[in-house]
């Protein structure tokens, strides 16, 4: 039972670590709000959400230029309109507005770290640790697009670093069985977290990979992500995304990319 749960952990903990792009970075608004359309109707005292596997594959950004694929847990459940869990974290609601299209909440999410030990660029080098972030969020959802405005602070004090991204999004529904949602985002890191996950300490430093010291930075994404319906109880889900990394990141000596892109498709029982 360990080793499954283990096992579990460190899959999700890798959908969220920076050695590669992630697909699910500040995206709660999208998968717990403008999913994949609703095999039923519900009441807002249901407890309902999604449960099934997906496949990942991302670009790695830190040590060699190849990808990472791994097959996950697919988890979103949403009780009421007060708490969710979407991939890598979740949270609730504290306040709203009469009509819900304004809300403000609290949360986690994971942040994690990377081993040198899985890349051979990185031998010589400390392990990132993974960490918890916990983060304080707004949605406003308009007739025209959702705003999602996410706050992050490191509470797991690996980098005790600070964290902010901006995403806008707009739910598309495509007939009665479908529904995509594109978007775009800028994701601002500041100096501790960019040096703590991109930096090269001075004991770390070889000929080929000289020390260096992160600095804050801003990073820009967008991407989109779809549903469909198969069934009343069956749903197929995936999502593309893009990031272009800042200055901040990219200079460090073990980045060796600035666009990453990362995908995922999986499918899912409702309930």
């Amino acid at each position: 039972m360990m080793n499954r749960f283990s096992a579990i952990l460190l899959l999700s903990i890798a959908l969220v670590s920076p050695v590669f792009a992630d697909p699910t970075e500040d995206a709660t608004e999208v998968y717990t709000d403008a999913g994949p359309p609703a095999a039923r109707q519900v009441t807002p005292s249901d407890f309902h959400g999604i449960l099934g596997v997906a496949l990942f594959s991302g670009q790695k950004i830190i040590g060699d230029e190849g990808r990472r694929t791994a097959v996950f847990p697919l988890i979103l459940m949403r009780y009421k309109d007060i708490a969710y869990w979407s991939i890598g974290g979740g949270g609730v609601w504290l306040a709203r507005s009469d009509d819900h299209s304004l809300r403000f909440g609290a949360g986690i999410k994971i942040a994690g770290g990377w081993e040198p030990s899985d890349d051979p660029e990185l031998v010589g080098m400390q392990r990132r640790k993974s960490s918890v972030d916990g983060y304080l969020n707004g949605v406003w959802r308009t007739r025209l697009v959702t705003v999602g405005l996410h706050l992050y602070h490191d509470i797991g004090d690996a980098s005790r670093s600070n964290m902010a991204s901006l995403r806008l999004s707009r739910p598309i529904r495509i007939g009665d069985n479908a529904r995509i949602t594109p978007s775009i985002g800028a994701n601002w890191q500041d100096k501790d977290r960019v040096d703590y996950y991109y930096g090269v300490r001075p004991e770390e430093a070889l000929p080929s990979r000289p020390a260096y010291i992160g600095r804050e930075t801003i990073n820009y994404n967008a991407g989109v992500t779809g549903g469909y319906r198969l069934s009343r109880s069956w749903s197929l889900l995936g999502g593309v995304f893009t990031t272009r990394y800042g200055n901040g990141i990219v200079d460090s000596p073990i980045v060796e990319r600035r666009y990453a892109t990362a995908v995922f498709f999986g499918a899912g029982w409702r309930f």
